[in-house]
């Protein structure tokens, strides 16, 4: 059981990543991986893996989709967990600071 857990994961994570990776929930384009990257480079946002910690810790489960989108004068990771009970949800988290937005 503990082995098809990985593959759930990636499953549905391939189901949701292609919608992630173009718009957000305001249908503002979001930024490709290679932008992202150049983003975390340039110290202008914190990586992913931040994020990610961030958004386990706030709502829990195993994160399935991630997009960094541009909001307002900055940029928002918006993230979606897979929550232990089988039910999604979802967080925005302030990419210049690693902080979960205000209306979470």
């Amino acid at each position: 059981m503990r082995n098809l857990m990985p593959m759930t994961v990636a499953a549905v994570l391939s189901m949701f990543a292609p919608a992630a990776a173009f718009a957000d929930d305001t249908g503002s384009a979001c930024l490709s991986e290679s932008e992202l990257r150049r983003l975390v480079n340039s110290g202008a946002v914190v990586p992913q893996i931040y994020a990610f910690r961030t958004a386990r810790s706030r709502i829990g489960g195993d994160v399935i989709g991630a997009s960094l989108c541009p909001k307002d004068a900055g940029f928002v990771y918006n993230i979606t967990t897979l929550t232990k009970d089988g039910k999604l949800a979802s967080i925005q988290i302030d990419a210049v600071t690693g902080k979960p937005m205000d209306n979470q």
